[in-house]
């Protein structure tokens, strides 16, 4: 018998004691027998209720990154922040009175993998996905999620295609088409560049975007591109193009790559004599783990930094602090906290985990208070007016904040 039953078996018996010395004995008969059944009733519904708020299900949400191949390095610490956002609605009683269960897949650092991963989420009928991280990865899981009426929310995708697949699919960072625009303003404008070379990661659809937008706004506002370099992505060894751009001599170099590439080829340049200044986009997360001192003097845009003027940056960090005992050092990270909690207020809203009213309300998201600022959906399911934060690396690979550009 369970502590419940006891319990309330007890309280049945208390109140017919009670009642027992107040009335006449054929009068109590009966009204003994009508109320043990009344009683017995009541217990039996409250019970019922009790177990059923006890065994109440999880809501199932699926986090789909890379945990194994080239991108996991890039990918854990948004997985990591992902499951604290999940674990702090949780320490703070959940969802509509229930409990959310994580679910962790592998997309393998491919395309075909995210293909797996997504279909294996919706055979698992989740309620909605965050992920992908890569652009490449989101472009192949999201047809799928459209297709099955799951609400997905990439924290990092930059490609403006990702979120025209369907209006199940949102982002929590801002886009290429401005990141790229921004970088090349920025290097017109506060550096007074007036030449450049491009180098582009052929395997990945972010670098390849990313350069494009950069090159147009570039050329656009007076520049010249005296290049477009080509690598693969997991190359190792970038000797041949960087005897081309100390050739070319530009005055800066965009290299809208990913961390491991990124960092192998520039430390490579500074060793080989390139002293040229070298720009990024976001996805230089940890570059100088790679780069070291070779960054010096470069500069990055950025979806986040420590100094952000956001309560809840404050607030992330603190806890961040407190549970891995380190500050936040992955500027994308802080994107995979408010993708996780922009599916929570969307879920509240709607009051339901019904997959539809769950899309609806992301939809209708206006003014989200997020730790890389303040979220408005457009109709596309793209932030509004996400401001771009400029990075300067200095010595041993720390980052400074050095301005913010506007939409």
């Amino acid at each position: 018998m369970t502590v419940q039953k006891m319990r309330l078996l007890k309280m049945s018996g208390l109140f017919q004691g009670a009642v027992a010395g107040l009335m006449p004995c054929t009068a109590m008969a009966f009204f003994q027998r009508r109320t043990t059944t009344i009683v017995l009733t009541i217990a039996v519904l409250l019970l019922t209720l009790a177990e059923t708020v006890v065994a109440a299900p999880p809501i199932r949400f699926a986090a789909i990154f890379s945990q194994t191949g080239i991108a996991a390095s890039h990918n854990e610490p948004l997985l990591a922040m992902t499951e604290l956002a999940v674990e702090d609605i949780n320490t703070h009683g959940g969802l509509l009175g229930r409990p959310v269960e994580l679910i962790k897949l592998d997309n393998e650092s491919s395309p075909i993998g995210a293909t797996m991963a997504a279909r294996e989420a919706v055979k698992m009928d989740v309620v909605a996905v965050i992920g992908a991280h890569w652009s490449s990865h989101s472009l192949a899981m999201a047809p799928i999620l459209q297709s099955a009426g799951i609400p997905m929310i990439s924290p990092g995708s930059t490609n403006p295609e990702v979120t025209l697949i369907g209006d199940y699919i949102f982002r929590a960072c801002f886009l290429d088409s401005f990141q790229g625009r921004a970088m090349a303003r920025f290097a017109l404008d506060d550096l007074k560049a007036r030449s450049a070379v491009v180098m582009r990661n052929i395997d990945e659809a972010y670098s390849i975007m990313l350069a494009d937008f950069f090159s147009d706004a570039f050329r656009e506002n007076g520049g010249t591109i005296r290049a477009d370099l080509e690598y693969r992505g997991n190359a190792i060894s970038f000797t041949e193009s960087i005897a081309e751009i100390q050739k070319l001599a530009p005055d800066i170099v965009y290299l809208p790559g990913y961390t491991r590439d990124s960092g192998l080829l520039i430390k490579q340049a500074k060793s080989m004599g390139l002293h040229t200044i070298f720009l990024g986009g976001d996805a230089w997360d940890e570059i100088e783990k790679y780069a070291g001192d070779a960054l010096d003097g470069s500069y990055q845009s950025a979806p986040w930094h420590p100094d952000v003027p956001f309560q809840r940056s404050r607030d992330l960090q603190i806890l961040y602090q407190k549970e891995f005992g380190v500050p936040i050092r992955n500027m994308s990270a802080p994107l995979a906290y408010d993708a996780v909690n922009l599916l929570a207020a969307a879920i509240k809203k709607c009051g339901s985990t019904d997959r539809k009213k769950i899309r609806d309300a992301l939809a209708l998201t206006r003014d989200f208070k997020g730790a890389t600022g303040n979220i408005s959906f457009d109709r596309n399911g793209d932030p509004e007016n996400k401001q771009v934060i400029i990075i300067k690396f200095q010595q041993n690979g720390s980052r400074s904040f050095y301005k913010t550009i506007s939409p």
